[in-house]
């Protein structure tokens, strides 16, 4: 099984792909230049057609930069509309080193791969010293048969509550508009190559995914283990799907004891858990938004998973249920106040509710990450005036950050930022 990245479904999505039957123009080769513009946010331009070549990708600011694919590129591009007199093309982008050596297979337009590789997603990057102390105690998690499951993940030691229990890489990343634009025998041909061309270990983790109910081998492999992903160009990320084969092996809670986050500059995701985790116990996720109303649940796991749910939440008696209910009903009605009332300019309230909101994502035992909510806490107090207490929890967030050990480190970046403001905002004050 795969969690569920919010609002989307691989297998739903594949669905509607077959059914819609669009248009694309022939599988292909592309043998010239794409043009690619400078790093960060490129500039939207989505009547670029062409590819990059294969070999050494150069980004437009002529520097040493470059990237190096492991196959000739293959492209598809879509029949030209009336509003699209020339639609960019998706192609096949191979790495075999990626991470080394986990490889990656990459369908997308020239645009969002030049993007990619200007804010530097391909690269490696040494890993923060709290990462390499997770290492020296050894593997958090195994990966074997669990009863009436089929494969599962559990707990191979004690893991503490905010750890980074894995961090998975993709083998596949899809932009939507090729499954959508694609006519299906285009698409599930890419689809196999993307696949052949992995390196082999990371190959056979994909081919040994549990397979759902679709009548080809690539749609079945897709369909229950993919997740959505936002990948950024200029005008907001795009929704792209992706394959993280150990990720999809996490099977499904309605009251989870792990979450992910998806990095677009580190392509990482990182499962951390909720709550502390005893050795030996199932590491879960929710495949839908956690806050879905229990009948909507139910009901989205058995069209699109084809299961029952049987997790200890559902297993539990109808008052435990619907406890768990009402709290994260009024999770949801709290979020939505906070948010009113900080654009009010209420932050005194914003703060009381903030504390109320995290008390009952405790008692419903799926709490945010201690850093995350500190964030939080910083801008209301700041916003508010009180500098004692925007100053405490900018520096708890900070330490938080540094302890969790993130791959992606934009979080401590910005923690640190934001100290050294109000750092500078209090030295201001007692000058003053």
């Amino acid at each position: 099984m795969r969690p569920f990245a919010p609002q989307l479904s691989i297998q739903g999505l594949l669905l509607a792909v077959v059914a819609s039957g669009a248009l694309a123009g022939e599988f292909e080769s592309r043998s010239h230049q794409c043009p690619h513009l400078p790093a960060a946010r490129l500039e939207w331009a989505s009547h670029y057609r062409a590819c990059p070549l294969p070999g050494t990708v150069t980004l437009a600011d002529e520097s040493s930069q470059g990237f190096a694919w492991a196959f000739p590129l293959k492209c598809i591009t879509p029949a030209a509309t009336e509003n699209n007199t020339a639609p960019r093309a998706d192609c096949l982008f191979t790495s075999t080193s990626f991470r080394n050596g986990h490889g990656i297979s990459l369908i997308a337009s020239a645009i969002t791969t030049s993007h990619l590789i200007g804010m530097g997603s391909f690269d490696d990057a040494p890993l923060p010293l709290a990462a390499q102390q997770r290492l020296s105690l050894g593997p958090a998690y195994k990966i074997v048969p669990v009863e009436g499951k089929g494969m599962g993940v559990i707990a191979a030691r004690s893991i503490k509550r905010g750890e980074i229990i894995m961090t998975d890489h993709p083998a596949i990343l899809i932009g939507t508009s090729f499954l959508a634009n694609s006519k299906p025998h285009h698409r599930r041909r890419v689809l196999k190559q993307a696949i052949r061309q992995l390196p082999e270990a990371t190959r056979k983790k994909v081919e040994s995914l549990q397979r759902g109910k679709e009548e080809y081998e690539v749609d079945a492999i897709l369909g229950p283990n993919a997740n959505t992903v936002l990948l950024g160009e200029e005008g907001g990320g795009q929704v792209h799907v992706g394959l993280f084969a150990e990720t999809a092996r996490i099977n499904h809670a309605c009251r989870p004891n792990a979450h992910s986050k998806f990095s677009e500059r580190r392509l990482t995701m990182e499962v951390m858990a909720h709550r502390a985790i005893e050795a030996g116990e199932e590491i879960t996720m929710s495949y839908i938004p956690i806050t879905t109303p229990i009948e909507e649940r139910h009901k989205y796991l058995k069209e699109h998973w084809g299961f029952d749910c049987t997790c200890p939440l559902c297993r539990s008696s109808k008052d435990a249920i619907e406890e768990s209910e009402s709290w994260r009903r009024r999770q949801t009605s709290l979020k939505s106040t906070i948010e009113d009332a900080r654009k009010q300019g209420f932050y005194e309230d914003a703060i009381t509710m903030s504390e109320e909101w995290l008390q009952f994502a405790e008692w419903d035992m799926i709490p945010p990450l201690a850093p995350e909510f500190q964030d939080s806490l910083v801008d209301l107090y700041l916003q508010n005036g009180d500098m004692v207490n925007a100053t405490r929890y900018a520096r708890m967030a900070y330490d938080g950050w540094a302890k969790f050990g993130s791959v992606d480190d934009e979080k401590l970046e910005d923690a640190r930022l934001m100290v050294n403001k109000i750092d500078k905002i209090n030295e201001e004050k007692r000058q003053r």
